[in-house]
C-alpha cells in the first residue's frame, strides 16, 4: 500500500525540560508518523506524552511493550502498566568521547490520535548512540483513555534536561 506523508508542522528545541508539538492532530488524518531526527542529552531515554484540550496528559494510564536489540549485548524487554508516558523512544549516550550532536532517529506512528471514542495507539522504533555500541528499540503502546489528543510532548526519561531535539509529524494519507 503506498501512502503519502502531508507535512504538518515540526518543532525543536535546546535546553529544555520538555518539547510539546501543539494542534497537529485533527480530524483530517487517522494515521500519524512523527520524526525524530535529533536527541542530544547526557544519558537517558526519551519518552513521550499526549496533549489534550487541558495539557498534557499525564495520568498511568499508558501501556507499551518494547524490545531493545543491542548490537554489543543481548536483547531484553521491557514492559510498562499504568505508567505516565510512552518509555524508551530514543536513546543517547554521550559519555565515552562520544561527543554532543551526533543524535539518534525515531519513527513513531500514532493512530486515533483525534477520535474522542477509542484508545490512541503508537508504535515506533529508533536507533540509538552509545559509548559501547548501537541500541535499536521497537515499542508499541496504548493510551488507555477515548478522548481527543491534539499534540505529542517529549520528555527525558529520568526528568532532566533536554540538550537537543527536532522532530516532526505527519499525517499519512
Amino acid at each position: 500500500m503506498a501512502t503519502n506523508l502531508q507535512f504538518i508542522k515540526s518543532a525543536s528545541g535546546t535546553s529544555v525540560s520538555s518539547l510539546s508539538i501543539t494542534d497537529c492532530f485533527s480530524a483530517n488524518y487517522d494515521v500519524y508518523k512523527v520524526v525524530i531526527d535529533n536527541i542530544d542529552f547526557v544519558s537517558a531515554d526519551l519518552t513521550f506524552r499526549f496533549i489534550n484540550a487541558s495539557g498534557v496528559v499525564s495520568s498511568a494510564n499508558y501501556d507499551n511493550a518494547i524490545l531493545l536489540q543491542r548490537s554489543y549485548g543481548a536483547f531484553a524487554d521491557t514492559n510498562a502498566v499504568n505508567g505516565t508516558n510512552f518509555g524508551s523512544i530514543g536513546f543517547y549516550d554521550q559519555s565515552g568521547g562520544i561527543g554532543t550532536g551526533k543524535g539518534g532517529a525515531t519513527v513513531i506512528t500514532i493512530y486515533n490520535p483525534f477520535s474522542s471514542s477509542t484508545y490512541s495507539f503508537a508504535n515506533w522504533s529508533n536507533a540509538g548512540v552509545s559509548s559501547i555500541g548501537t541500541p535499536v528499540r521497537k515499542g508499541i503502546g496504548v493510551l488507555k483513555v477515548a478522548e481527543s489528543h491534539t499534540g505529542i510532548n517529549f520528555l527525558d526519561g529520568a526528568g532532566g534536561t533536554i540538550a537537543g531535539v527536532s522532530a516532526s509529524v505527519y499525517g499519512v494519507k
